[in-house]
């Protein structure tokens, strides 16, 4: 029977609103921004850079891979407030935009060690010339190019105490905000599934890019393919999910889902959801889906 009007808190004096839901309506997702690529670096002091062919699907810059490894590093010593598990334990599944700066900024973040040129591992004895020929690389790692890419070597697939190897799946619902601009138009998915190996592209519908180009996304158009990529996400069975996507589709998905005044939350909370994600941040967000229908 409901509770008596003796047990409820007399309407508008409670201090604090709570709102409680079954764990399996929930889900923690790992909200990650790109590192920085080098459309950024230009376009920050020119924004008609961003218009530039030369940035086409742009690649992370040095200051990116720095980051990416600053955000791995991150990773690797963080534990559940007891210590008792790692946080990289905890991630069962890498959702990351199928373009190139994103797709390097998860494998470079959230991938297993880098591997240098014989097929030895450049930063740890764990990963050796017999393991990786065992093993398909994360990332087949790329030479240098002025402007375009720094160069970078290979990266082994990460290995869990719960998953060997981390599974990572490209999704197009979380790509950056579809327009002109040549940085945000993907490449061919044949060229990624060559380079990113590790990753799974079977969820990218077309080999060339059919939606840059065709439409100028407005707000309102990336809040309601944020609807569509949170109904996927939710009917994912995994629970814990790190998702590296970009600042303008991040943005819409903290403007349309975070903390608002309709849901009576403070200030501070509205300020924390809401503010603009920096290069390779990562903004850890739980989900609550009061529907039921995920």
């Amino acid at each position: 029977s409901p509770p008596a009007s003796d047990d409820l808190a007399p309407a508008g004096q409670e201090t604090h609103r709570f709102f409680l839901a079954p764990l399996r309506h929930t889900k923690t997702l790992y909200l990650i921004r790109h590192g920085e690529g080098y459309h950024n670096l230009f376009g920050e002091k020119d924004h008609e850079a961003y218009k530039s062919e030369q940035f086409f699907d742009a690649h992370l810059d040095p200051k990116g891979w720095l980051q990416c490894a600053a955000l791995r590093a991150h990773l690797e010593r963080a534990t559940t407030h007891d210590g008792a598990e790692s946080l990289l334990d905890r991630i069962e599944c890498v959702v990351v935009s199928p373009l190139m700066r994103a797709l390097e900024t998860a494998v470079g973040s959230l991938g297993g060690e880098h591997v240098s040129a014989d097929g030895s591992a450049a930063e740890s004895t764990d990963v050796t010339i017999d393991s990786v020929s065992k093993q398909r690389l994360m990332y087949v790692g790329s030479d240098s190019l002025e402007g375009i890419r720094p160069g970078h070597p290979p990266i082994a697939p990460r290995s869990t105490n719960h998953r060997a190897p981390l599974p990572f799946l490209a999704c197009e619902l979380c790509r950056e905000h579809i327009g002109l601009n040549p940085c945000d138009r993907r490449r061919g998915t044949s060229y990624y599934r060559e380079t990113f190996p590790g990753v799974d592209f079977s969820e990218i519908e077309t080999e060339t890019d059919e939606l840059w180009g065709t439409m100028n996304e407005t707000n309102g158009d990336m809040c309601q393919r944020a609807h569509r990529f949170m109904e996927w996400i939710m009917k994912r069975k995994e629970q814990h999910i790190a998702v590296v996507t970009h600042s303008a589709f991040m943005a819409a998905m903290l403007r349309e889902f975070g903390a608002t005044d309709q849901l009576r939350c403070a200030e501070q909370v509205q300020l924390e959801t809401r503010r603009w994600p920096n290069n390779c941040e990562m903004r850890p967000m739980v989900v609550v889906d009061p529907s039921g229908g995920g």
